[in-house]
């Protein structure tokens, strides 16, 4: 999904307090507030929220547009502490329309459809490796309320809604995912030097907990880079100064997240000797005997190598011919009985970086059928054999067997240049 659609929405944030240390085994707490969007910096990689979308009315709803298709689909969205009414939408299509088009959404919490203002209209895309549509409905802002020293406040979320249709196929959606790419941030002096401190809502719940991920980088970091994905880890791993003579931990969050409190202590050992110890006590027996680095970031879950199931070379070469799609095809000879092909799918295509590069291509998974179709055309004998095209149908590079996650990437990299 993420590979289909821009980022989405920005919600940054800024400190008001700095909490300083100089000592071993120092508890600070870092103020977190939020502020307006600035520059370049972008999350686009929290876990998206899917709601079931219905298609009969909800009984708490009390008023609801004078929808034109009569084909209405209905969801809620649950955010926060989930105090009050859940927002209410509904999406339905423009009369003459193909598609559910138009977002309504109970912005004010009433129980009421029909008071929000205009209905938000959808940017429709063809995902052009699967002739899927995105349907996408942008800046969007829900207003959720919080307590904070028993007082009430209202705070802005800025959010994006989407589903797709398989196929291209014109039909309601049966669910609608929702994204809040949110973070917090703040200042804290770690060994006198100023370090940023932000934590993220990475499940896009509407709230910031122990649960969600932090990063903490030189003041000076622009926000982009602060924010990049690599860079953010989950609270329960510390966090290491620049020059690692220091280690931050996590101890608490508080109330509507606007409080951190973290720990400040001299270093024991490197951050790569800590996270190898952690990842290698991790890893499966399977991992340990392909020999995989525990240390290479690994694909979201929403980030699955696009694969053209089901279909012969040509196909794959006819999608690569079209303007403003990659000029080389990757073509994956595979069967079901194959142990290393399950294990390519499992440890190197999942691998972060072989799955950005793969993007660079039109990617075919192909049945190998001895002595027959598109095996025999190319001459293939065994599985897995990876065979790159380039858009004229030449043969670029050519590898059988298993490869691991480093391996695959510079395979992929010398094809591209």
């Amino acid at each position: 999904m993420h590979q289909a659609r821009p980022l989405l929405m920005v919600f940054l944030l800024a400190a008001t307090g700095i909490g300083d240390t100089t000592s071993s085994g120092s508890d600070v707490v870092v103020e977190l507030k939020a502020q307006a969007p600035q520059g370049k910096a972008r999350l686009g990689y929290s876990s998206p929220r899917q709601m079931p979308a219905e298609t009969t009315v909800p009984r708490f709803l009390f008023e609801i547009p004078k929808f034109q298709s009569k084909q209405p689909v209905f969801f809620r969205v649950a955010l926060g502490e989930t105090e009050g009414v859940p927002f209410y939408g509904a999406i339905d299509k423009t009369p003459g329309s193909l598609y559910h088009d138009r977002l309504y959404l109970d912005l004010d919490r009433d129980l009421d459809l029909t008071n929000d203002g205009e209905p938000f209209k959808a940017r429709i895309r063809t995902l052009w490796s699967t002739e899927s549509k995105l349907v996408e409905f942008l800046n969007v802002k829900l207003a959720l309320p919080y307590k904070l020293d028993g007082k009430q406040q209202t705070e802005t979320y800025p959010c994006v809604f989407y589903f797709v249709l398989k196929g291209g196929k014109a039909a309601p959606p049966k669910s609608v995912l929702m994204e809040r790419d949110g973070w917090r941030q703040g200042t804290v002096k770690v060994g006198g030097t100023p370090y940023t401190i932000a934590v993220i809502d990475d499940d896009s719940d509407g709230q910031f907990s122990t649960g969600d991920s932090w990063v903490m980088m030189p003041a000076d970091t622009p926000a982009d880079v602060l924010l990049g994905k690599d860079a953010t880890r989950k609270m329960v791993f510390p966090s290491w100064s620049a020059d690692e003579k220091w280690t931050v931990e996590v101890k608490g969050i508080g109330a509507a997240g606007r409080k951190l409190t973290v720990n400040v202590a001299a270093a024991k050992e490197t951050e790569r000797d800590y996270f190898m110890k952690i990842y290698k006590a991790r890893q499966t027996d399977e991992e340990r005997r392909f020999k995989i680095d525990p240390m290479r970031p690994k694909a979201g879950q929403n980030e699955k190598v696009d694969w053209i199931p089901g279909k012969n070379v040509k196909y794959a070469m006819d999608i690569a011919g079209r303007d403003q799609t990659p000029s080389r095809v990757l073509v994956d000879f595979t069967q079901r009985t194959c142990p290393f092909c399950h294990a390519m799918n499992k440890h190197t295509f999942t691998d972060r970086e072989v799955y950005q590069l793969t993007k660079r291509f039109v990617c075919a998974k192909i049945k190998f059928e001895q002595g027959a179709g598109d095996t025999a055309r190319y001459k293939v004998d065994g599985t897995p054999t990876y065979i790159i095209l380039d858009k004229n149908g030449a043969e670029v590079a050519r590898h059988a067997g298993f490869l691991r996650p480093t391996e695959f990437a510079a395979w992929l990299k010398a094809a591209l240049r």
